[in-house]
């Protein structure tokens, strides 16, 4: 995904270009759910960086999680994400997050809400 500069950009016009993202990359995912998604997250206004790409695919991965089935490729991203970023300072607190994804995945638990890990 692009994670295109958007802070110039009304709402709308945001969550249809992050929402294209989405499902450019995830054609799987339904634009409703895209557009959920989308409108988590909030304006780019910088340089694309880890926490950006950990929250976009968590907010997928969150609106899709009725759907687990749809989640596989989102959550292979979001691995090979920490695994990319594993000198980040906060990486302890997206790897626990990622665990209970896990967690979720099989049917160990609902799924995580991030508020759990502050």
């Amino acid at each position: 995904m692009k994670y295109e500069y958007n802070g110039n950009l009304k709402e709308e016009e945001r969550i249809d270009l992050v929402s294209n993202e989405i499902i450019n990359k995830y054609p799987q995912i339904s634009i409703d759910k895209a557009k959920d998604a989308a409108m988590l997250e909030g304006k780019i206004s910088s340089d694309k960086d880890f926490e950006m790409e950990f929250n976009r695919l968590y907010n997928i991965m969150l609106v899709e999680s009725d759907n687990k089935d749809l989640l596989e490729p989102v959550y292979n991203d979001l691995i090979n994400l920490l695994k990319e970023n594993s000198n980040n300072e906060k990486i302890e607190y997206y790897c626990n997050i990622a665990i209970e994804i896990t967690n979720f995945l099989n049917d160990k638990r609902d799924f995580p809400y991030m508020i759990e890990f502050v």
